[in-house]
């Protein structure tokens, strides 16, 4: 482990520096409201604009600089590039050179698209103009406040109090000592938080790592479900949250060895009181359940007994999922850009599909847990439905005729849409003209591409060749739907019957049989429009299966 003075020396300096922030932020507030007409309004908005505009210099430099190393080679883009640095001599005003960085930065872009350079370059070059800038809002502020601190000396007295107050708040001996006092509200360490049921339980928290620390890995518990568990910590209020950090860092090797807070007690005595208290942090002395918790009496032998359950959600495991997801979903990872570009990738890409979020408070998420906080109060659900029913097509052995109401369920949405197109042209007593007469065929079109489909399933069932045998099918849908049947007659009689005529018949009169209406008056007209329709698509169908057959023949001789 590092040195552990230094990791609490580093979480008081890193305390002092965000107290010394929020003072300067305090500080600035009143100027920077717009409802006020502060005094020094126009020039923090001056000073600002200028602050802006040098960062943004400072980021493109660096970005012109990551070119350079790239582009070097390329004369007309390297020349650009130069001609942009030499803007940062030729400049001393930071807005003007914004401006003009944008602008030759532009051409530069233009340049790069219209060159021969790689794809490959040419998306490095896209990733460095992609870049954001992310601001240092801490020592944005500070030299904000420093330039108008130089024209208003209370400004200065204020940035003086900011860091004062700072210090006063983390002088260590106070600090530890109060949170001593506090310890008991908190808990480190923990893999299961109450909270995450209802965030104003009061039940203990539970570290199940140390219940099953010789489990065996058969058995489903947090422990084993991944190699590492992050260990989450709560508090009863989030006021204690900064205490709940310090002991996560900290706190395991401070009940060992006090003596590692020595340099900032009193005397031994308040080390040890230190170390009593803090130990209630990771091992609280009555565990409890809660009337906001969720609970379930679970019977034993006798009929009077029993154990009363708290389920608990694990924060630890949740964070775990989450991480895992999100990861996966990242678009800047190398195998997702692959995906995106739909380019070759070694790497293995991983999907979750239908996840649902479980909101564990909508807002202020810290003050469920730390986990919970940086969750964004999400917890990830995967999902828990049943198998999906998937129709496993068999030979139609025991139908009498495929055409019939199991095949027109199938095709209900096209059969009912042409049904309600022949109710709509006879209500308002309309001519079927070019139109209307594609639109019907559009309609038939669908009906017999479900037809087609499930025939290509039969027809796909090689390993059940000569099933029709024991068929009670017509023969004209057996020589149709069982091309593979060894039997010689069988085969020598589908080469030269007409058996597709009596298929386009059966076909037609189907059709009539389920958009049947009272209002309808259906006969052999229509079946004759549904069967001149339906014979070319029959006839392509039964091209393209012959040379499916032929190629499968062959495969097989071979």
């Amino acid at each position: 482990m590092e040195n552990p003075q230094k990791i609490i020396e580093d979480f008081f300096i890193e305390k002092t520096q965000d107290s010394v922030a929020a003072g300067f932020e305090e500080i600035l507030k009143p100027i920077r409201d717009k409802k006020n007409n502060h005094k020094h309004k126009d020039q923090l908005e001056k000073y600002t604009k200028e602050y802006d505009a040098f960062e943004s210099n400072q980021w493109m430099r660096k970005k012109l600089d990551k070119l350079v190393v790239i582009f070097g080679a390329d004369e007309r883009i390297s020349e650009l590039l130069q001609q942009a640095i030499d803007l940062y001599q030729n400049s001393s005003d930071h807005n003007e050179l914004k401006t003009n960085l944008a602008a030759q930065f532009k051409s530069l872009k233009k340049e790069v698209n219209k060159s021969h350079i790689s794809e490959q370059d040419k998306k490095y070059f896209q990733k460095i103009e992609g870049d954001k800038l992310q601001t240092d809002k801490i020592r944005k502020n500070q030299r904000l406040l420093e330039r108008l601190a130089v024209v208003d000396d209370k400004i200065a007295s204020a940035i003086s109090g900011a860091k004062e107050t700072a210090q006063e708040k983390y002088q260590r001996n106070t600090w530890i000592n109060d949170a001593a006092q506090k310890a008991s509200e908190v808990s480190v360490g923990m893999t299961h938080i109450a909270k995450l049921t209802h965030s104003s339980t009061k039940a203990s928290n539970i570290n199940a790592t140390a219940l099953y620390k010789n489990s065996s890995k058969p058995l489903v518990i947090t422990v084993n479900c991944s190699k590492e568990i992050k260990k989450d910590f709560a508090y009863s209020t989030a006021a204690y949250a900064q205490i709940a950090e310090f002991l996560q860092l900290i706190g395991k090797e401070i009940c060992i060895n006090p003596t590692l807070l020595k340099p900032y007690a009193q005397d031994d005595n308040q080390l040890m009181d230190w170390q009593e208290q803090f130990s209630l942090a990771f091992n609280e002395k009555n565990k409890s359940s809660h009337i906001l918790a969720k609970q379930v009496y679970f019977p034993l032998t006798s009929v009077t007994d029993y154990h009363l359950l708290a389920p608990l959600i694990s924060s630890s495991l949740a964070q775990v999922i989450y991480n895992r997801i999100w990861e996966a979903r990242r678009k800047d990872t190398p195998v997702n850009k692959a995906r995106a570009d739909e380019t070759f990738s070694s790497e293995i890409a991983r999907s979750f599909h239908r996840t649902a979020v479980l909101k564990a408070t909508q807002t202020n998420h810290q003050n469920v847990s730390n986990l919970n906080g940086k969750r964004s109060g999400q917890l990830i659900l995967l999902p828990a439905v049943p198998p999906q029913w998937q129709t496993q097509t068999k030979p139609p052995i025991h139908l009498k005729t495929i055409f019939n109401k199991q095949l027109a369920n199938q095709a209900k949405e096209p059969l009912t849409e042409l049904k309600n197109l022949l109710l709509a042209i006879k209500a308002n007593k309309l001519s079927v003209n070019l139109q209307r007469k594609q639109i019907i065929r559009n309609h038939l079109a669908d009906i017999a591409e479900v037809v087609l489909d499930y025939a290509r399933q039969v027809q796909r069932l090689k390993e059940y060749s000569g099933w029709s045998q024991e068929s009670k099918l017509p023969v004209h849908q057996q020589y149709w739907l069982d091309p593979l049947r060894p039997e010689e007659e069988f085969q020598t009689a589908k080469t030269t019957l007409d058996w597709s005529s009596d298929v386009i018949v059966d076909f037609s009169k189907w059709v009539n049989r389920h958009i049947k209406h009272k209002q309808l008056t259906l006969g052999a007209t229509h079946e004759k429009q549904w069967q001149k329709l339906f014979l070319p698509l029959l006839r392509e169908f039964n091209a393209i299966a012959e040379v499916d057959l032929e190629t499968n023949t062959e495969e097989v001789g071979a």
